[in-house]
């Protein structure tokens, strides 16, 4: 008999069947090389994505609570994440011992470190735990130290434009790294450069996702009469949406109704009750497996003031000269060029709300406005670095409240929805 140690992983009954993550292990590995080249090309040695989005791209990870805006009793708990280095072709996830079960059912994660904000014993186990002399994220340093991936003279990079953890956590881990002879850098944008272009998979849960948001609308305009509130439409729309399969959207509740107020367009879902003539503007997201598809429409019961009809009535013809302009791997400054020629044309421009669009694709509440793309016809038009390469999803707004989903693929570039740009008029 040798002297071999053959150790088992426990607990695995308890999520047989149960664990779900959205893609196949391999495309996992490859968003991991992905950000590893991109590190090595920005010359950051390790990152501790801290991300919500971050950490869903590289693993799957999938909870609804990340201590965004936790009390100052839980602040440290805020140093949890993923650890990336350069150099291997694995990451590290450090959590608390409440998440453990979601790990284990929404992660691919094979080296999971739970450390405890808490001094005890806790779900009938022993956890490592934080002390009076040694937090959370003086643990992982120093764990990481052991693991041989943070050492002197290393460049280490952290999302600092990231909503999460706060600021003041952001710099207790900028001291520490300081301290230990590191250069920490910002590198917010090296996860999101990686998921601004999409897989194939990635592309069809956005279809899925659009397909969500029609539903959704056909559920508004089903539900429209005098006397629904706002919050009543936010009803229907959800019902229909999670019936079909969707998720909680990142932005929530964006109904606005009224002459005046349907032009608030951050404004949320109130108790208001809509009346016969009044306009209704929903802008919502079909969201499937965390990716968002984005739409807006407006509709009325009965007919609107006939201002505001002739305006909204522009959409219809804004959006096929977009769909007609579209194609893979064009600079974004050609389209906007051609929006700009077309609005001056007809005689828009300069009655327009704001016109361009931003990258959709994982996200979480608050927001789902991606970080990594931009187009916007006030700053782009000589843009010559703005290109739509295939794996590239944005949505369009045309400043008279339509908002649709263009999707870049390899051959054709699509506007997503099946929902008639015209105003929805219900009798």
């Amino acid at each position: 008999m040798s002297e071999r140690k053959f150790e088992y992983i426990t607990g695995v009954d308890n999520c047989a069947g149960e664990m779900k993550v959205a893609f196949p292990i391999e495309e996992y590995k490859n968003r991991l090389t992905k950000v590893r080249e991109i590190m090595d090309r920005e010359g950051i040695d390790f990152i501790y994505a801290t991300a919500p989005e971050s950490m869903y791209y590289i693993s799957g990870y999938d909870v609804v609570w990340h201590r965004v805006n936790s009390p100052e009793l839980w602040y440290d708990s805020m140093g949890a994440g993923t650890a990336i280095h350069v150099d291997h072709d694995r990451f590290i996830h450090y959590d608390l011992p409440d998440e453990e079960g979601a790990l284990k059912l929404t992660s691919i994660s094979t080296d999971t470190r739970l450390i405890y904000d808490i001094p005890a014993d806790m779900y009938g186990k022993s956890y490592i735990h934080t002390t009076e002399e040694e937090g959370y994220k003086e643990i992982v340093l120093k764990n990481l130290k052991q693991e041989g991936w943070i050492k002197p003279g290393m460049t280490i990079g952290l999302e600092l434009g990231s909503y999460r953890p706060s600021y003041l956590i952001f710099k207790q881990w900028i001291d520490l790294f300081e301290a230990e002879g590191c250069k920490v850098v910002d590198a917010t944008d090296v996860i999101r450069e990686a998921r601004s272009v999409k897989s194939v998979l990635e592309l069809q849960y956005i279809e899925t996702a659009s397909k969500l948001c029609d539903i959704g609308q056909q559920a508004i305009f089903d539900a429209l009469h005098p006397g629904i509130t706002e919050l009543e439409i936010v009803g229907a729309y959800t019902d229909a949406q999670t019936k079909a399969g969707g998720e909680s959207q990142a932005i929530a509740n964006m109904v606005r109704s009224g002459p005046s107020r349907c032009w608030c367009f951050h404004i949320p879902a109130s108790r208001r009750k809509i009346m016969t003539g009044d306009p209704v503007g929903i802008d919502l997201a079909g969201v499937y497996n965390r990716y968002h598809s984005n739409q807006c429409r407006y509709y009325s019961i009965g007919e609107p003031p006939k201002e505001f009809a002739k305006m909204y009535s522009v959409n219809e013809d804004i959006i096929n000269m977009v769909k007609n302009t579209i194609k893979p791997n064009m600079l974004a400054s050609e389209l906007l060029k051609e929006l700009r020629t077309f609005y001056k044309e007809n005689d828009l421009w300069g009655k327009q709300y704001w016109i361009g669009g931003y990258e959709l694709g994982i996200a979480y509440p608050p927001d789902w406005c991606g970080g990594h793309t931009v187009y916007d016809i006030y700053f782009h038009c000589d843009d010559e670095e703005i290109r739509f390469v295939p794996g590239t999803v944005v949505n369009f707004e045309t400043g008279f409240g339509v908002i649709d989903t263009l999707m870049f693929k390899e051959d054709e570039a699509i506007v997503l929805s099946e929902t008639s740009r015209k105003l929805l008029i219900k009798d």
